[in-house]
């Protein structure tokens, strides 16, 4: 045995791959199921203590009786326990919406006991509500049992995975031993050449002997090693395409950011207005009331426009569904004037529409919302001061017409195919008024799409021109 193994080269090979290999696995695989649990863990702790920083912000800006919802909400999306303590580090029972008195001692007898083990990730947080001077500490225990689940479940496959590795390790040593034995003899006859990567020669195969045999590998290792070279500039200009791949897809991230800016920068700019003319007690701005309660308004559709960012989003990769209902179509459309009124009037813009009663539309009401507002803020956005925006509805044929249109401003018509795509822009500047973010369009596109609608954005007489036909 001892012989055999000395003389031959490929056992050689074979059984130190083989150990190699199972050794490398084992360790891959330990190393693996030691650092899984506590990455996962980690991110646990890492997401639970997100999530309660956000809570501690909110609960900072209620007072203390309207604050169950969040204890309640928070409670029912995280599996924790939660314990208020006062400054005197008496406990007291969470708020809750179902608890009409705050603050209150804990109930006599009422002791929460968990099991061994089944909680960990502590924290505790500092908070006042924004009623009561008292400093709450707010402790937050996060639950274990997935990680727990998680470690029992690598451990009850190692048995199987040893296995594996084994019958893995037996095969790969097979192969690798052959593949890297037979070159190693075919080296050995012709290294000056090989060094020189002359591959231009050719043996002759006339004999049929040995000789023969390792003039015939000779030659079929001069062809493969030219077509290798001739693979491996193949292989570099792919790797330089890839690199230019992962270029594009880091500048879309970053165009990604632009666009979310750019979503958000109308309903910042409507509050500004809005609080700085309460602020200095100007003209209508002096009745408060009404506008904090509209400025407030805008506050909730900044909200609910991330959400619905990430909805149109969700829809164009998973093509899900679309949460459809028949819903008046005309006063959607109304209602863009009142969003946009301040900036209308700062810009002198003269708003024309033609708008009937009562038009009904089947959708997604929410997103055929976020269309509208798109089209609506990009007419304004982009039209020159004292220019003319026109909005129509039109019932014709059992189809439903929305046609949009502002004055003063064309586009190449080269261009405009393109201003769907997503990030694209009609230069590369953040300038707003001539560049914008290239995601609003992107984004009505995406659920027009949704809901099988033809839809034309060009050039006319005295403007640009947006058509939808539901």
């Amino acid at each position: 045995m001892k012989k055999m193994i000395n003389s031959s080269l490929f056992v050689k090979i074979f059984g130190l791959t083989c150990i190699l290999m199972i050794i490398c696995c084992s360790f891959t695989y330990a190393f693996i199921a030691w650092l899984v649990p506590k990455t996962y863990s980690s991110d646990l702790d890492e997401v639970l203590n997100r999530n309660a920083e956000n809570l501690i912000a909110e609960l900072e800006g209620t007072n203390g009786l309207e604050s169950g919802y969040l204890f309640d909400e928070f409670l029912l999306n995280n599996d924790v326990i939660m314990q208020l303590y006062d400054e005197n580090d008496i406990e007291i029972e969470l708020p809750s919406q179902n608890n009409s008195q705050f603050p209150q001692p804990v109930s006599d007898g009422i002791v929460f006991e968990a099991p061994i083990h089944a909680y960990e990730a502590e924290h505790n947080y500092l908070f006042t509500f924004n009623d009561l001077t008292t400093v709450y500490t707010l402790t937050i225990i996060g639950n274990s049992n997935s990680v727990n689940q998680l470690v029992n479940t690598i451990g009850n496959i190692i048995p199987l995975l040893m296995v594996l590795i084994i019958c893995l390790s037996v095969t790969g040593a097979v192969f690798y031993s052959r593949y890297v034995t037979k070159p190693i003899i075919e080296i050995s006859q012709v290294s000056e050449k090989m060094s020189a990567l002359d591959f231009s020669w050719n043996c002759s195969e006339q004999r049929t002997d040995e000789l023969g045999i390792l003039a015939h590998s000779l030659n079929q290792m001069s062809d493969k090693l030219s077509t290798a070279l001739n693979e491996l500039q193949t292989a570099n200009r792919q790797l330089k395409a890839d690199i230019d791949y992962e270029k594009e897809l880091e500048q879309a991230q970053l165009d990604f950011f632009s666009a979310v800016s750019h979503e958000l920068k109308t309903p910042i700019t409507i509050v500004k207005g809005q609080l700085e003319g309460m602020l200095l007690n100007i003209g209508k701005y002096k009745d408060r009331d009404k506008y904090l309660s509209r400025s407030l308004e805008v506050v909730n559709t900044m909200e609910s426009m991330v959400k619905e960012i990430l909805t149109v989003s969700h829809i164009r990769s998973s093509n899900e569904d679309l949460c459809q209902t028949s819903f008046d179509f005309s006063e959607i459309v109304k209602k863009e004037y009142d969003f946009f009124e301040d900036l209308i009037i700062s810009k002198q813009i003269a708003w024309h529409e033609e708008i009937p009663e009562a038009v009904m539309l089947y959708g997604d009401k929410t997103l055929i919302k976020k269309v509208i507002n798109n089209l609506v803020s990009n007419a304004i956005h982009y039209s020159p001061i004292g220019s003319d925006i026109f909005i129509s509805i039109a019932v014709k044929n059992e189809k439903i017409y929305f046609e949009i249109e502002n004055t003063g401003v064309h586009i190449s018509d080269s261009e405009i195919p393109k201003l769907f795509k997503a990030f694209y822009r009609v230069e590369q500047s953040r300038n707003r008024q001539t560049g914008g973010s290239g995601l609003g369009l992107y984004i009505v596109k995406a659920i027009l799409d949704q809901h099988h609608a033809d839809y034309q954005m060009e050039n006319s007489a005295l403007g640009i021109r947006f058509t939808i036909c539901f």
